[in-house]
Parts: structure tokens; C-alpha cells; sequence
């Protein structure tokens, strides 16, 4: 089996201007539902062990989600995003019109129900939800940090990707690419 990077490299380039294969991208966002997740088998064969089914529905997600964000260039994996948790804090915050208190509790029972699941599996179909927010409000996601706290998310090392979620959330961690707004 072959690593994340080279097939969120080659779903890249399938996104790319001039390159684009649709056809691709239309199939791996169809990753999302278990419904219709056969048609990104294909795709996903030689990086994921298929018979696994938590092995599975993590790469199925993280390549949907590629899929999704690629075209519009938001998957921005290494760049100070942060995890899933700091993602949904920017997604809640939003424009900043709203105090930031207001805003994340506004948000926050999405957020909760993510860090309720148990399995990979059961919190890999929720998060279809939050990428297409992100991917509507621009808003980028580290697909590699995704992948590796998936691949965790089920771990009982300290600290859990759920608390490490939670420090992203709740805590503000202003950066380049964030800014706390008053």
C-alpha cells in the first residue's frame, strides 16, 4: 500500500486547471455516502487496505474531502490550520461579526456531536458536514492532520485527538493564518 500523500497528490493534479478529470473528483466525492462510496473504490485500491472496514471509511473520507477542497485550493495540509477542532473554531467565528463567545456556542453542539463518536467509522460519516462548510466559506483544512488524528481518533494514548480537538476549539491560538477578532 502506498501513502496518503501520493494519492491527495494525485487527486491534486486531477483538480488541476487544464487537467481537470471530473469524472475523478465526482467519484471520490461520492466517497461520503456508504451508499455510493463503491464508485471511489477504484481510486482508493492501491493506497488502502479495502477489507478493512475502518481503514476504509478513513481514506473514503479524507479523499472525498480532497476531492471536495481541491478545486478551490483549501486543502492547505502543513500551513498552520491546525487540526479539525481549530477548523470548526474558524468555521464558527466565521466573518466576525458575532463575539467569539457567541459564535462557538452557536456552533458548538455540531462540534460536540463529532467528539461523541466512538468509532472512525461513525464519526467519518459527520464529517462530511463540516467539509463542505469549510469548502463553502473558504475556510482550509489539513487533510494530512485529518488522516493521521482519524487513524488515532480510536487510541487510548494520552493526550486523545479528542482533547487535542477540543484545545482547538475552545482555545484561541491566533497566527498568521488566524486571527482573533474582538
Amino acid at each position: 500500500m502506498n501513502d496518503i500523500s501520493e494519492l491527495l497528490g494525485k487527486i491534486q493534479h486531477a483538480a488541476s486547471p487544464g487537467r481537470e478529470d471530473r469524472g475523478m473528483l465526482a467519484a471520490l466525492r461520492r466517497g461520503f455516502s456508504e451508499a455510493t462510496e463503491p464508485y471511489a473504490w477504484p481510486y482508493l485500491a492501491p493506497y488502502c487496505p479495502m477489507t478493512d472496514p475502518k481503514q476504509r471509511a478513513l481514506w473514503l473520507t479524507v479523499a472525498a474531502a480532497k476531492a471536495t477542497l481541491a478545486p478551490d485550493g483549501l486543502d492547505r495540509a502543513g500551513l498552520g490550520v491546525g487540526n479539525l477542532g481549530a477548523t470548526m473554531r474558524h468555521l464558527a467565528i466565521g466573518d466576525g461579526k458575532q463575539k467569539v463567545d457567541d459564535a462557538l456556542a452557536s456552533f458548538e453542539a455540531r462540534f460536540r456531536r463529532l467528539l461523541t463518536c466512538q468509532t472512525v467509522e461513525e464519526l467519518c460519516r459527520h464529517l462530511f458536514g463540516v467539509i463542505r462548510a469549510a469548502s463553502a466559506k473558504s475556510i482550509p483544512v489539513d487533510l494530512k492532520k485529518l488522516f493521521w488524528d482519524l487513524q488515532k481518533w480510536e487510541s487510548t494514548t494520552e493526550p486523545t485527538v479528542k482533547v487535542q480537538w477540543a484545545q482547538g476549539y475552545w482555545v484561541s491560538t491566533p497566527g498568521p493564518a488566524q486571527e482573533e477578532r474582538p
